[in-house]
């Protein structure tokens, strides 16, 4: 365990928020639809993805579009949101 990323996933509620949603998601989820169900800014969002994804928490699954892309969450992102 990175107890490092675990603090600052701890520390940022909105990016915890973001990780549950799309480990709980069916699906893969584009931008649009994180914003939609968190009622917060697409910018946000698009910001926060990033983070995630730059941690290895989060996995872009068309990273060659530049629009629609889409998202899930990697193994050790669900290995970090079992122990939160």
């Amino acid at each position: 365990m990175d107890w490092k990323l675990y603090a600052w996933l701890k520390r940022g509620s909105r990016r915890k928020e973001i990780l549950q949603l799309l480990s709980e998601s069916k699906k893969p989820l584009t931008p649009k639809e994180i914003k939609n169900e968190l009622k917060i800014s697409l910018s946000q969002v698009s910001f926060l993805l990033k983070e995630l994804h730059k941690k290895k928490l989060i996995m872009c699954l068309n990273p060659e579009d530049n629009i629609g892309r889409i998202y899930r969450v990697t193994k050790e992102g669900e290995d970090i949101l079992h122990e939160i």
